[in-house]
């Protein structure tokens, strides 16, 4: 076993993805109740507080990075070991067939909530053969598999292409703060070419992708960064560790300076001003967020124990089933005169827990399903 590889299995990362798709579903349902919310989302109650909005502009920025780091940073040892044909092979399996299935079946009836839930009078049959691949086409949550699925195959058609690449040879290395500065700036830079021609939060797609145009810079920047992690060593006992007292108070206050700028100096700057500001801001805040949980969970959350196995074994199935659960869930609750809080804390804790006792039961357990999950 080479000095980057881990003698065991690292519970820190396991726990981290576990809280990682958790937050998913809480961002995903506290968005029914914040104001001004995307006007296209799913459900929306009447009631709502900046409170939320405040929540979602914080947890809506570090969780899909994280998700792509650990995707890239489990992603090259298996490749290492089973080839370019056979880990692609694999990634269809996994990521591919739900991917399409989610696309062709599981979207169309969570995107015609959006039509359900305003009364809107147009039938589910109608909206299936019309604007459900037309104006009002989506794909979920179910996006990330297909981005996160290209992601897997240029990788390995890199591997496979180049010897040098094929033949990276693990070894530890840590990270500089000039480095770490570097990529901020990289992404911001790449981030911002593309937000001069769109806004921040525009979610776009060409039918095989769905994204959201600044981010992509970041979905690609972070999954091979997890790649680099893994061939240097980060997180290992040998390699680089995230102390908590210098990234936990960087992170705090990152998410307070792009908190304020993105609510409070929209209407004082040039709409290039803001954006390349708050491009800037938001991928200080990505990189600290990272650095700051993955020392969080190595800190205090580092142990092992069956309900964390559980959820970590069955959080790809939670991540998966979870809008099928949450969104009826919120249009069921949203005529109730009960506090929005309330509110947000049932759905999401419902919904938490179906998907996941849903996916230790089925998705894990079927014959079929439990290779793929």
């Amino acid at each position: 076993m080479n000095g980057t590889t881990p003698a065991v299995r690292d519970h820190a990362v396991d726990h981290l993805r576990v809280v990682v798709i958790f937050l998913v579903v809480l961002l995903h349902g506290i968005i029914t109740y914040m104001e001004y919310p995307p006007p296209w989302w799913y459900v929306l109650d009447s009631r709502r507080s900046i409170v939320f909005t405040f929540m979602v502009l914080l947890i809506d920025v570090p969780i899909m990075q994280t998700m792509f780091f650990l995707a890239g940073y489990f992603a090259w040892p298996s490749l290492a070991k089973r080839g370019p044909a056979r880990f692609f092979t694999d990634k269809i399996r996994r990521i591919g067939i739900p991917w399409v299935f989610g696309v062709l079946v599981l979207a169309p009836p969570t995107g015609y909530l959006i039509y359900y839930s305003r009364n809107l009078p147009m039938s589910f049959w109608t909206f299936l053969q019309t604007d459900a691949w037309g104006k009002a086409y989506q794909q979920s949550v179910y996006w990330y598999l297909g981005v996160l699925l290209a992601l897997f195959a240029v990788t390995a058609a890199l591997f496979a292409a180049s010897r040098r690449f094929a033949a990276w040879t693990p070894s530890v290395r840590s990270p500089t703060w000039r480095q770490g500065a570097l990529f901020v700036l990289a992404m911001s830079a790449a981030s911002a070419a593309i937000a001069a021609r769109c806004d921040l939060d525009l979610w776009s797609n060409n039918y095989l992708f769905v994204y959201q145009p600044v981010r992509i810079p970041n979905y690609i920047g972070y999954f091979f960064l997890g790649v680099f992690a893994y061939q240097s060593g980060w997180f290992t006992q040998a390699g680089f560790q995230p102390r908590l007292r210098s990234w936990l108070p960087a992170w705090i206050l990152s998410a307070l300076v792009y908190l304020m700028w993105r609510i409070g100096a929209q209407a004082a700057t040039t709409p290039i001003a803001f954006k390349t500001a708050a491009i800037l801001l938001f991928n200080l805040f990505c990189l600290t967020s990272l650095f700051a949980m993955i020392a969080l969970f190595r800190r205090w959350f580092a142990g092992d124990g069956p309900l964390w196995r559980y959820q970590a074994r069955n959080s790809y199935g939670v991540y998966y089933l979870h809008p099928l659960i949450l969104y009826p869930l919120a249009l069921l609750f949203a005529p109730l005169s009960l506090s929005i809080f309330v509110k947000a804390a049932v759905i999401i804790l419902l919904a938490y827990g179906i998907s996941l006792a849903a996916s230790g039961l089925v998705l894990t357990r079927a014959p079929g399903l439990r290779s793929m999950f």
